[in-house]
């Protein structure tokens, strides 16, 4: 100790002294542990509060994720319910025949398609029966569901209209899933049924996995009655548990607008942080929690290390006052000594003492240094005098700097011209911290503040007054902000394509419109592939998948940066071309868009060829508003559908009004058949060699209450499109058989088969029905079919022919010629009849190509031992061309057109009076 301070002691008392520097120590001591102890318990409140608003992101995008999934089920059982209603179904027993028809299965195998987390639709009776479901079994096994919580619910409660059903195992696979289920009701609001979609927990949780973060998050989907629906991870003897019976406190079954909820979680016990958030338009809530103590950790990390350095601080402090003490002692007791004795002795005991202290010291001040380098926080320490104290190695490593560079004394000013020229940051970086520190000084308490420099780090800076000085703090939060900033992106973008979902897509158009609105033009393509169900179902749901990401990404490659490419479901996206300055703009990326799906798609080792239809809509001529420019252009794809897919349709005025049409037209097509407006006419076959009628080919008329004979050319496709053409094809098979056993002789009926037909599992069984039903030889039965049904599935058609060929009927293949495989199908498959196609004989003696045609057709037949049968023979001259190049059977408008049923008889008659006339012979 100085001798100053010893004769300063002296003077003022040394027992005074020591009362006063151990007072002065100890107060100090308590103000440094009061310190430390509100920056811990500081550091704990904002680390609460970070995680609460990381859970509050999280929750946001799972609300959102929940949404959509429900949301997309919802809109298809709707969709469904709407299309019960329009058919004009009343009664339960109407709705079973209905419902358990192939078409109702078909159709809810086409709906499931791109839903997300549903693998299958059903339908169930009024007794929880299911009657259909979309599994690829035909007809449907049995399944009796009137166990299930929704049937139990929704047929006691008449208010409710849907229900989310709590978990249960599949009666399928055994798996847990949870259903949305809504009452079906007929037009007069008598209940139907239910139609019902099951959602694999699995999916859920596989969803939730990718975004929900810490080591002890949890993911909770619940009712507002408190059943527990999901949870990730995965709790299977707590699932489907109200949450009331594991005293769950009320406040975690209500959303809040604001704040969070600390409670003991029912399924591990364990305290948790608790976000809930209801899910839009939905009677489910979801949940987002962490325990305290997952949230806790790295703050328990800081808290140990800030009172480690206090504890050490303080045992400096107190080694030094009591080392001050004791020394202020020993004066005073050597004083009383002999002057010379106490002097050696005092001279060897003091050399001692500060030998002992200063060893002390040294320790201690190596322990402090070990604590104050491994702290997770940049540091830097100031005087009152603005000089630098104490600078930590953790702020040399985050700012890239050797150590030492910074040494006490300098002023800040010195620091930062220290950190620029030796760290990784610039100076004006610099310049943008100093203002943010000078405004924090000005606060005159404890405040924080982000900074952020060039190279895209970014620092949460916290300024803390302390007596005499200040201490800065730096908490790199980079990684936090780009998690902030991938949960934001999940909300907006789909998670297959990461291409804008429908959400960003309507931010984006709207947008865009508003700026048409001031002048700008914009072109909306909408587009989706063809026969991408067909993908799926043969090489699965992964490669599908695959797949749209291919085309999402060759779409992004076609278009500008200003364009936006979304994908709004399914195999569905949407271009915002914008800006244009004229329509071609548009045209000619929708034929680089076409063109691009020439080439095959090479996929996990599948070469793929699909295509897309396209319709385009243009702003502000086709509207300003966003859901009639999307319907606009919606209706362009249909028509591009219409007219053969693989093409791209502009947007007309009219297309509103003949979709408006057309579905009328649908819905009264769906009426026709059970209303009996279906007509059978039929056109006479003619052997002019027999000189008889030796049949009739039966063709398919409608006749409309207020339309009168609808064109067949109008409603056979859109039947075919619908689905109606099977039963509507049965009928005719039926009727058909039904009518020819009144005919004389050995007199046959020519039916045609439509390529759906081919697709149906019924159609060798409705065969043999209309056969037994009207006791007709199979062999006066002819089955005509066309080479767009051998196209669809040769091996499926093949076989279904080689049934109907043991049956005893005949097999003809119409339309002969105007394909491209057509003698590799007379290969594969031994046809009884080939039909020519009425295109060669109307140019016949006009074309010599025609001619010669007919006259290899009629040889390959006679030689492939089959018969022949020419359409479309108008004039004497044709007929006389025709016979003259080998042709034996004939029709066409020379003998009549297509006669209904009870006109048949005098017909046969006239055209046995015909025969009997000379036929002029050909020319040569």
């Amino acid at each position: 100790m100085p001798s100053a301070f010893a004769r300063l002691a002296a003077q003022f008392g040394y027992a005074r002294a020591r009362h006063l520097l151990a007072l002065g120590g100890l107060l100090f001591a308590l103000g440094l542990a009061a310190a430390t102890t509100w920056f811990v318990v500081d550091l704990r409140r904002v680390e609460i509060a970070h995680n609460e608003q990381d859970l509050n992101n999280v929750a946001l995008v799972m609300a959102e994720e929940t949404h959509r999934a429900f949301q997309a089920a919802e809109l298809v059982q709707l969709g469904l319910i709407q299309h019960i209603r329009e058919v004009g179904i009343v009664s339960p027993e109407e709705f079973d025949r209905h419902g358990a028809s192939a078409d109702m299965h078909r159709d809810l195998q086409e709906l499931v398609i791109g839903l997300p987390g549903i693998d299958s639709l059903s339908v169930e009776d009024l007794h929880g029966r299911v009657i259909n479901s979309s599994s690829r079994e035909w007809p449907v096994a049995p399944v009796d569901l009137s166990d299930r919580e929704f049937f139990r619910h929704l047929s006691d409660d008449s208010s409710l209209g849907d229900w989310v059903g709590g978990p249960v195992h599949s009666h399928y696979d055994g798996e847990w899933i949870i259903t949305i289920t809504h009452k079906i009701t007929g037009a007069d609001g008598r209940l139907l049924g239910f139609v019902n979609a099951p959602m694999k927990l699995a999916y859920f949780e596989q969803s939730f996995s990718r975004i929900v973060v810490g080591r002890d998050a949890s993911f909770v989907l619940y009712r507002r009655d408190g059943m527990v629906l999901v949870r990730y991870p995965h709790v299977d003897p707590k699932i489907s548990a109200a949450s009331g019976e594991k005293a769950m406190p009320n406040a975690a079954l209500t959303p809040l607008e604001n704040g969070t909820v600390r409670t003991i979680s029912p399924f591990d016990g364990k305290e948790r942080l608790i976000v809930p958030l209801a899910v839009e338009n939905s009677s489910v809530i979801v949940k987002v929690t962490d325990s305290i103590d997952s949230i806790l950790a790295r703050w328990r990390d800081e808290a140990r290390l800030l009172v480690a350095t206090t504890a050490l601080l303080e045992l400096v402090i107190g080694a030094t006052v009591l080392l001050a003490v004791r020394h202020l002692r020993g004066y005073e007791e050597l004083q009383a000594a002999e002057v010379a004795r106490a002097k050696a002795e005092a001279g060897l005991a003091v050399a001692e003492e500060r030998e002992r202290a200063a060893l002390a010291l040294h320790t201690q001040e190596q322990r402090f240094d070990t604590a104050l380098n491994n702290m997770l926080q940049g540091l830097l320490m100031f005087d009152g005098d603005g000089r630098l104290l104490v600078v930590n190695r953790r702020f040399y490593r985050m700012f890239g700097m050797p150590d030492g560079v910074l040494t006490p004394g300098m002023t800040y000013r010195d620091v930062t011209d220290r950190v620029v020229k030796h760290g990784l940051v610039t100076a004006e970086d610099m310049q943008g911290v100093r203002e943010r520190r000078a405004e924090l000084i000005t606060q005159g308490e404890r405040a924080s503040a982000t900074w952020e420099i060039s190279s895209g780090r970014a620092f949460n800076m916290t300024f803390q007054p302390m007596n005499e000085g200040w201490l800065t703090t730096y908490e790199e939060i980079t990684d936090r902000r780009a998690a902030e900033a991938r949960m934001v992106h999940l909300a907006h973008h789909d998670a297959l394509t990461d291409l804008p979902n429908r959400v960003l897509f309507h931010h984006k158009l709207e947008a865009a419109l508003a700026r048409a609105r001031r002048g700008q033009r914009l072109a909306l393509l909408y587009l989706d592939l063809d026969q991408f169900k067909e993908v799926n179902d043969t090489l699965g749901h992964p490669v599908g998948d695959a797949l749209l990401q291919v085309v999402a990404e060759r779409l992004v490659q076609y278009t500008r940066e200003t364009d936006t490419v979304a994908r709004l479901g399914g195999d569905e996206f949407a271009i915002i071309l914008a800006p244009i300055e004229k329509p071609t703009e548009a045209i000619r990326l929708a034929n680089r868009v076409l063109e691009l799906f020439d080439a095959p798609f090479d996929v996990a080792g599948h070469q793929i060829v699909t295509g897309t239809s396209i319709g385009i809509a243009f702003a502000p001529e086709d509207g300003t508003d966003s859901d009639q420019l999307l319907k606009n252009a919606d209706l362009a794809l249909y028509r591009a559908k219409v007219d053969g897919r693989a093409v791209y349709r502009l947007f007309q005025p009219e297309m509103d009004a003949q979709m408006q049409a057309r579905r009328l037209l649908e819905l009264d097509l769906r009426k026709a058949l059970e209303a009996g407006q279906f007509e059978l006419f039929y056109q006479p076959l003619v052997d002019m060699r027999a000189g008889a009628v030796t049949g009739f080919e039966a063709l398919l008329r409608w006749r409309h209450p207020e339309r009168g004979l609808v064109p067949p050319g109008e409603f056979i496709p859109l039947a075919e499109e619908i689905g109606l053409i099977v039963p509507i094809g049965e009928w005719v098979l039926a009727e058909a058989c039904a009518t020819a056993a009144g005919w004389p002789g050995e007199m046959r009926v020519a039916v045609n088969l439509s390529p759906a037909q081919f697709k149906s599992r019924n159609l060798v069984t409705a065969v043999s029905q209309a056969l037994c039903n009207a006791e007709l030889q199979a062999n006066r039965l002819e089955l005509e079919i066309t080479e767009t049904a051998m196209l669809q599935d040769t091996e499926a058609t093949l076989a279904t022919l080689h049934q109907l060929h043991d049956l005893g009927a005949g097999i003809a293949l119409d339309d002969f010629g105007t394909g491209y495989s057509s003698l590799s199908y007379l290969r594969r498959f031994p046809f009884d009849r080939i039909k020519i196609d009425q295109s060669f004989v109307r140019e016949l003696g006009i074309r010599r190509d025609c001619g010669a045609i007919v006259r290899a057709v009629a040889g390959l037949s006679r030689d492939l031992g089959m018969a022949t049968t020419v359409e479309g023979v108008e004039t004497r001259e044709q007929l006389a061309l025709l016979r003259s190049a080998g042709c034996t059977e004939f029709q066409g408008y020379l003998f009549s057109p297509a006669v209904p049923s009870g006109e048949v008889a005098n017909l046969v008659c006239r055209i046995d009076e015909m025969l009997r006339l000379p036929v002029e012979p050909a020319a040569a």
